[in-house]
């Protein structure tokens, strides 16, 4: 067998084991099985049904024995059709078709679903009911793939609407799989406990998940306790879950040492809730249900002490903090796993690292209890009672987030009178009344329309009434009448029939709308089955085995702080002192300036301003001065002069500032004003501002982006001189700054600091005022801003777009009064909102009076549109080095020590973003060094594969995250992103390979020094890997580097004059980094304007270019023509070289450099096909 026919087999083997992965790969999680379609006759059930033939065993779809599907006996909205499917499974879709050949069909209908086949929970979308849009004909399949899929033994399809000319009829199919998972019970009195081995602890994570179900609406899920009082636990109170994290009282920190989070709600609704909390580092993630909350734990975190043990439903020894209830789990739970061990598994296998207290067992027992909702305020419950009683007996739990409403009413035996037992302001009161007399009454229990499930009694015997609430003898009230009670023979719960002859239990405050369950009348419990069969009772709108409450504060859309409240069917927010108003406190009350405020003719004076508008920022308080032209003051906590004495570089003297806004809300301030400056004053007698001999400061200022700033007032950050520098006033000629003549006299520098992406100034440190006779004195003044970006001046007119005008209600006809308005046109095309995604991979569009334009200095690419790949081929023993610290050109001359200027140079996050190609192993990729001998290294091993190699921490050995699914010295073009966000790194290659990784040496990568590509020329101390591969540098292609803002390859490419970058040994600029020599990308064609816009050329792209209508068609047919030629040359010149390629690659064999002369060769190709490209915009 020759050797290209082996290979040939061997690559068929393969992609067919690879299929064959994907296969077994894709049936593992394939879950669309058809569940109905093989169940027996005895699975299906229904409401009622209108003849044998229409039975709900023939309800499959598009089967057509019988009658052809299900229909009931009436059909109304009390009707369902019911399938039990033997075991849990996961429901992923459902279908449905009407009646086979009939007019019978459901158009619209609710999902239900259940364990038991009680309690019925409602499929809901988006925490909102949401109804199915059923068939519109009898024989047509309508399939619906669920969002989430839904875990259940039992299904109900509820119709809502059926075609008017026929009946209800259905025939349903349901799709999905088995559900397997491992339960266990707790009885309310037993907990579980877990012991792990320490060695099996995860130094970088805990992730705990389990589901859980309960009707009680308090108890204990896990808990974990160290020695000292620190304890975690996971504690459900009143339906929500709360997660404690909790130092022991012994702990003595600055910070609060207790964090409680709560999520959830309604969760004792006996339906299973999902719980996860991962814990990554001081990182915290806490998810129930759909809902997560992220939190970064304070330093303390890292001091909690906790033991080897996790207990699950309750504390295993009496007395031990950490609940607030201390009640234990009354449910069940599912699935529990701990860093990915099954505890529910290794209990019922009686492993040793598992004990108990009290019983458990592995299975889950469902209550049997049936609530009924009171959909409106039409909706009733009609009982019988036993009449002439002497003594009433009635009680029941009810949750509801209304205030008022009726529960209970009767008639009085042989009386015309009656009572009336309702919620009114969340308490429950009675009312006994008889004609011509006034009503009387009393009251029990407070705040009962909270949602949360609340028992009342009534008993009446003879003339004494007792109401007792939530088994509480406090919340009770008794009293004596002189009216005589006797049971009556109907008791009405949530409302009545609408009849004239049950006057006596209308009422102003309406029917009840919410939840009931446990009713008992005489001692004797009500069977609900009987009520929903029509047996026993009648009722009217409700819900029958479920309960629908829902909480619509969940999430909550009040915005700003809002408070959030609800009734039955909607919420409301109460935006006091928000400083908003709106349904959602979304519209801010104060303006976004001091501008704006004298526009509606304000004076000066103190005003709260909003900057951000309706922004997550809140209002704060600031000085309008508004004498002349308006300035918005900013005061902070230190504006006196202060004077400073024995300082120096290891006692140096730090102040802070506090203003009276938060540093966001200063931003947002800043960002929105025209000019903002702050006044600081240096006052000196024999304190410098800067160290002539080894050129580092003595003194310097912090801004709100936390950099150190070494200019002073009246000074600007690219100009290292003081005011009086700038000006030639200087007492000494020989310095920028009057400080730094040394004199033995007092002098000073100050002036404005108006750069305002560093204001406002958070910190100033002395450094130079411990040596005789030195003495410092300091002052800094409020923050002054002016000018409004978002606010018309009144002496400007207005520069814009105006659309949609309305006065009085009728629509203004603006294009039409813009063609006789001077100065006005019609049309506004918004050229940045339009075709800003036209700027490509981080450029910025620029809006311009009459065109855009993108800006590309923070990209890595160049052009009209920042797609222009700048790449640049590199040769033996090269190297670019971009140094970070010449951005201060004041340690030009530093030696070592200044690492301690630099310490503010600390990333905890970096994006970088480069390309390359190249057939040498290894190679070193890029480098990035620091003053603490920390550093990053991107390198290529012997066998080609990419490593990264962070060390972040001087005293450990690097992180090294390998990515080995291929070789890439293949002479390819490989795209890398590498992002790190402190520990957590995600590595992306190619654009579809994904990696995440955790590093362990630090999150914070120390006063970074330079950046290196190609070969490290400096001494460093690296480790061997990185030293090997350095050791030939790089030899090949590199495209588009980026590191975070900083593109450091185009900077020796286009701006090697004023950037801080050195180049050595032989680096070319190239092409080499587009895909191929005739990559279609170089050209680009996009569509233009509506105002006929011509080609653009890369000086001015989109820039008032227009011609007539004649000359483009003519134009563009030219150029059009012109394209067409150059790409047939184009490709006759590419199919050449590659024959030459090919025919050196052939001769490759002889000579061990052949892949890099076959690189160059096709390097060099690329270069003489894109000599003279240009980027067009037509």
């Amino acid at each position: 067998m020759d050797s290209v026919t082996e290979i040939f087999l061997k690559l068929l083997f393969l992609i067919s084991v690879r299929n064959w992965n994907m296969v077994v790969a894709g049936n593992k999680y394939n879950c669309d099985d058809q569940l109905v379609s093989g169940l027996p006759q005895s699975s299906f059930s229904s409401s009622s049904e209108l003849s044998s033939s229409h039975s709900p065993g023939f309800a499959r779809l598009n089967r057509r024995e019988g009658a052809g599907g299900w229909s009931p006996l009436v059909s109304n909205k009390y009707q369902w059709l019911q399938i039990d499917l033997g075991e849990r499974a996961e429901i992923t879709a459902v279908a449905t078709q009407g009646g086979y050949g009939s007019s019978d069909w459901v158009t619209s209908y609710l999902l239900m679903f259940s364990d038991s086949g009680r309690n019925w929970k409602q499929y809901r979308q988006e925490e909102s009911t949401w109804a199915f849009s059923g068939n519109t004909n009898a024989d047509s399949v309508v399939y619906y793939r669920l969002q989430h899929s839904i875990k259940a033994r039992f299904l109900r399809f509820v119709p809502l609407d059926w075609n008017p000319n026929g009946r209800i009829g259905m025939r349903i199919e349901v799709y999905g799989c088995m559900y397997r998972s491992e339960v266990v019970g707790f009885d309310g009195k037993s907990c579980l406990i877990y012991t792990f081995n320490q060695k099996l602890m995860s130094t970088l994570k805990d992730v705990i998940s389990l589901k859980f179900k309960t009707m009680q609406s308090d108890g204990i899920l896990l808990h974990r306790e160290g020695q000292n009082g620190d304890h975690i636990t996971l504690e459900l109170l009143k339906g929500k879950l709360s997660l404690l994290i909790n130092l022991g009282d012994d702990k003595t920190h600055s910070s609060n040492t207790q964090i409680n989070i709560t999520l959830g709600s309604l969760l004792d609704d006996q339906h299973w809730h999902s719980v996860l909390i991962e814990h990554f580092n001081n990182q915290v993630n806490f998810t129930v249900d759909k809902h997560t909350h992220h939190f970064h734990a304070k330093g303390e975190f890292n001091y909690l002490d906790l033991d080897y043990e996790l207990s699950f439903g309750g504390i295993p020894v009496p007395g031990k903090s950490g609940a607030l209830s201390r009640r234990n789990f009354h449910g069940c739970f599912e699935n529990i796993y701990y860093n990915g061990v099954s505890i529910i598994d290794l209990a019922r296998r009686h492993r040793s690292q598992i004990s108990f207290v009290g019983n458990i067992s592995f299975l889950c027992l469902e209550p049997h209890v049936i609530p009924i909702t009171f959909l409106s305020s039409r909706s009733y419950l009609a009982l019988p009672g036993t009449s002439g009683q002497e003594e009433v007996s009635i009680s029941f739990q009810f949750r509801t987030w209304n205030k008022e409403g009726l529960l209970l009413s009767s008639k009085v035996h042989r009386s015309s009178g009656g009572f009336l037992l309702y919620l009114s302001d969340g308490k429950v009161k009675i009312n006994l009344h008889k004609p011509g007399k006034a009503m009387s009454g009393i009251s029990a229990g407070a705040g009962l329309n909270n949602g949360q499930w609340h028992s009342v009694l009534f008993s009446a015997k003879r003339n004494r009434i007792i109401l007792i609430v939530d088994n509480d003898m406090t919340s009770s009230a008794y009293s004596s009448i002189s009216l005589q009670i006797y049971s009556a023979d109907t008791f009405y719960f949530g409302g009545c029939p609408n009849s004239e002859n049950n006057s006596e239990c209308k009422s102003s405050f309406g029917g009840f709308q919410g939840c009931m369950q446990l009713i008992s009348i005489g001692n004797k419990a009500v069977d609900m089955n009987s009520v929903q069969q029509n047996i026993f009772g009648n009722f009217s709108d409700l819900q029958i085995d479920l309960c629908g409450i829902i909480d619509r504060c969940l999430p909550n859309y009040c915005e700003h702080g809002g408070e959030c409240s609800q009734s039955w069917n909607s919420f409301y927010c109460n935006c006091t002192n928000t400083g908003y108003k709106g349904a959602t406190c979304h519209y801010p009350i104060y303006e976004q300036s001091c501008e704006a405020y004298k526009h509606r003719g304000n004076t000066s004076g103190f005003y709260n301003i909003d900057s951000d508008g309706s922004g997550p920022l809140g209002p704060f308080l600031v000085y309008c001065n508004m004498t002349d032209a308006t300035w918005t003051i900013i005061q902070h906590n230190n504006t006196n002069l202060t004077r400073v004495k024995s300082a120096n570089r290891e006692n140096p003297h730090t102040v802070f500032f506090k203003y009276s806004a938060s540093l966001d809300q200063l931003q947002a301030a800043i960002n929105h004003a025209e000019h903002c400056e702050q006044e600081l004053a240096y006052h000196c007698k024999k304190s410098r501002l800067l160290d002539k001999t080894d050129g580092l400061p003595l003194s310097w200022w912090i801004g709100r982006t936390n950099e150190t700033q070494t200019y002073w007032g009246g000074s600007s950050p690219t100009v290292q001189k003081c005011a009086c520098g700038i000006e030639g006033s200087c007492i000494d000629s020989q310095h920028y700054c009057n400080c730094n003549a040394d004199r033995n006299e007092w002098t000073n520098d100050t002036g404005f600091l108006s750069h305002k992406e560093h204001l406002p100034v958070t910190e100033i440190v002395i450094t130079d005022t411990d040596r005789p006779n030195s003495e410092a004195a300091y002052r800094l003044g409020p923050l002054l801003c002016h000018g409004d970006r978002g606010t018309a001046s009144r002496q400007k007119g207005f520069l814009g777009c105006i659309r949609s005008l309305q006065l009085n209600g009728m629509a203004l006809d603006l294009e039409e009064r813009a063609k006789i308005t001077p100065g006005v046109e019609p049309g506004c095309p918004g050229h940045c909102s339009s075709y800003g995604n036209l700027c490509h991979n981080g450029g910025k569009c620029r809006e311009k009076y009459s065109g855009f334009s993108c800006d590309c200095s923070f990209s890595a690419y160049a052009g009209p549109f920042c797609k222009t790949e700048i790449s640049a081929y590199f040769g033996t023993g090269s190297s670019v080095i971009y140094n970070f610290q010449e951005y201060y050109t004041f340690t030009k001359n530093s030696t070592s020590h200044a690492s301690s200027f630099y310490a503010d140079m600390t990333l905890s996050r970096e994006t970088i973003t480069f390309a390359f190609r190249t057939t040498r192993t290894p190679s070193l990729l890029l480098y990035v060094s620091s003053f603490y001998k920390e550093y990053l290294s991107v390198i290529l091993t012997r066998n080609g594969s990419l490593q990264i190699r962070y060390k972040l921490d001087s005293h450990q050995d690097p992180d090294v995250f390998t990515i080995n699914f291929r070789s890439m010295a293949d002479g390819q073009l490989h795209h890398v992103k590498i992002n790190r966000e402190e520990e957590m790194l995600l590595v992306e290659v190619n654009q579809n390979e994904r990696m995440k990784f955790i590093l362990s040496s630090g999150t914070e990568f120390n006063a970074i020094k330079s950046l290196i590509l190609g070969k490290i020329l400096e001494n460093s101390d690296v480790d061997e890997e990185t030293m090997k591969a350095n050791s030939q540098g790089f030899i090949g292609c590199l495209s588009s580097v980026q590191f975070n803002h900083i593109a450091p390859l185009k900077s020796a490419l286009h701006h090697s004059s004023s950037a801080p970058i050195i180049v050595k040994g032989r680096f070319t600029e190239s092409s080499c980094g587009t895909l191929t020599g005739a990559d279609s990308t170089l050209s680009e064609t996009t569509h233009s304007f509506a105002d006929h816009s011509g080609p653009i050329d890369e000086r001015q792209p989109l820039n008032n270019a227009s011609r007539n209508d004649s000359a483009i068609i003519g134009g563009v047919i030219a150029v059009v023509i012109f394209i067409i030629l150059c790409i047939t040359a184009i490709a006759i010149h590419i199919y050449k070289k590659k024959s030459i390629y090919s025919k050196n690659e052939t001769k490759g064999s002889e000579n061990e450099d052949s892949a890099e002369s076959a690189l160059k060769s096709e390097l060099s190709t690329q270069n003489t096909a894109s000599e003279n490209q240009k980027e067009y915009f037509f």
